[in-house]
């Protein structure tokens, strides 16, 4: 009972956080209530997708019911006065009986306060999806892009954009990590190798300055066991890859294009050996790949996957010999991109197809993690005792087998 994800009804039901921790002698009622605050997230994000889109949710969706069309005109707006869990979970339930669009944003409107930042950021992205305008979801945007929680920003970050990152609060002085080096202010010139050279490409959001989201500097615990297990060719001086982060498909064209001019300035090789790529930093390598940047091992980490023409996957398929997918299977910030990318394309999916891009697949279950929150992460793979769990380092390190 303790590892179980609140589905449905029961995330909403008042009682269900009560009953699960009564009957789990493991998970405290904090742990218990904060999963079914992110199974509730994951659900706003799933309806309002399948909303807008006209599709069913995709995938293993919670239970999540498929919801009719928004109202194109706004004109049944609903105020944003704050409504309790069984209030919720009667709507829910009217939801799941009729696909009643105004049910979810009177539901949506009713938890964008008073609530976990998650579950807020959620709906308050959720609702500006169905209704732009709505100034109660606006407001909350505004104030969760300032949010202490990372990934409550993250969310809300990717909702209001198109928009450069807002700067992130400052960490405390005692969480900070000094033996990791601030990003250069202005790019430095790689050092030159005359090998192929392994490189990490950080998502969107990553230079707001948070400890956590900083994996990717030299330094930093993931980068150095990458280094040490993985390939000892991993480039740790100055002059490291990063790109501007923005959260817009201009920037990360422009991305993957200064991905391929760094390579070209990094190494001899016509190659790069081992990409680690986080969340739309897939996309960025994605994109360096579909012009040409050949990529030996292509580690996507959270990502989402961006719709593209054939004729680009197939370029991509030529140009990369290997590709692992690292995945969580209800990723907040991915389900938050598919959400804005159904108002704002290119088009996104939480998954991508074997047809586009020959992958291996790591796709954790709840018997497969620490505790059923980790489903919901977006940096569960940025940790090294993942990957150490998971003995990712072999399978990267592993060599495909022959064909002859």
């Amino acid at each position: 009972m303790s590892r179980e994800i609140p589905r449905g009804m029961a995330a909403f039901a008042s009682a269900a956080a009560d009953a699960r921790a009564a009957a789990s002698a493991v998970a405290s009622p904090e742990v218990v209530a904060d999963t079914a605050a992110f199974s509730r997230a994951a659900q706003y994000l799933l309806m309002a997708t399948s909303s807008v889109s006209g599709a069913p949710p995709e995938g293993d969706a919670l239970d999540a019911p498929a919801v009719g069309p928004p109202d194109p005109h706004g004109t049944h707006a609903p105020a944003d006065d704050p409504i309790d869990l069984p209030a919720a979970a009667a709507l829910h339930a009217r939801i799941a009986a009729t696909g009643d669009p105004v049910s979810l944003t009177r539901l949506l409107a009713g938890r964008l306060r008073d609530t976990a930042p998650v579950e807020a950021a959620a709906a308050a992205a959720s609702l500006h999806a169905m209704m732009p305008d709505h100034p109660g979801a606006v407001t909350a945007l505004a104030r969760l892009t300032r949010s202490a929680d990372p990934l409550a920003r993250a969310i809300a970050a990717t909702a209001a954009a198109p928009a450069a990152p807002a700067a992130a609060p400052a960490a405390p002085a005692a969480a900070r990590t000094p033996a990791i080096p601030e990003t250069p202010a202005a790019p430095t010139v790689p050092t030159r190798s005359r090998t192929a050279v392994s490189t990490t490409v950080h998502g969107t959001f990553a230079l707001l300055g948070d400890t956590g989201s900083r994996w990717y500097v030299p330094g930093a615990p993931l980068h150095a066991y990458f280094g040490a297990r993985v390939g000892r060719n991993l480039y740790d001086g100055p002059g490291f890859f990063t790109w501007s982060g923005q959260y817009s498909e201009a920037a990360r064209r422009a991305a993957g294009g200064a991905l391929i001019a760094w390579a070209s300035a990094a190494t001899d090789a016509d190659t790069l050996d081992v990409v680690y790529a986080h969340s739309h930093g897939g996309t960025v390598a994605l994109n360096a790949a579909s012009v040409g940047q050949r990529i030996r091992v292509l580690v996507l980490m959270h990502a989402p996957a961006v719709e593209r023409m054939p004729e680009e996957w197939a370029a991509i398929r030529r140009a990369v010999d290997r590709v692992i997918v690292l995945r969580t299977r209800f990723d907040l910030v991915v389900l938050a991109d598919t959400l804005a990318s159904r108002v704002r394309p290119p088009r996104s999916r939480t998954t991508f197809a074997q047809t586009d891009l020959p992958h291996e697949l790591v796709d954790p279950t709840q018997s497969e993690v620490d505790v059923p929150i980790d489903l919901f992460s977006h940096d569960y793979f940025l940790r090294v005792p993942t990957w150490e769990r998971e003995r990712l380092d072999e399978r990267v390190r592993r060599q495909p087998v022959s064909s002859t």
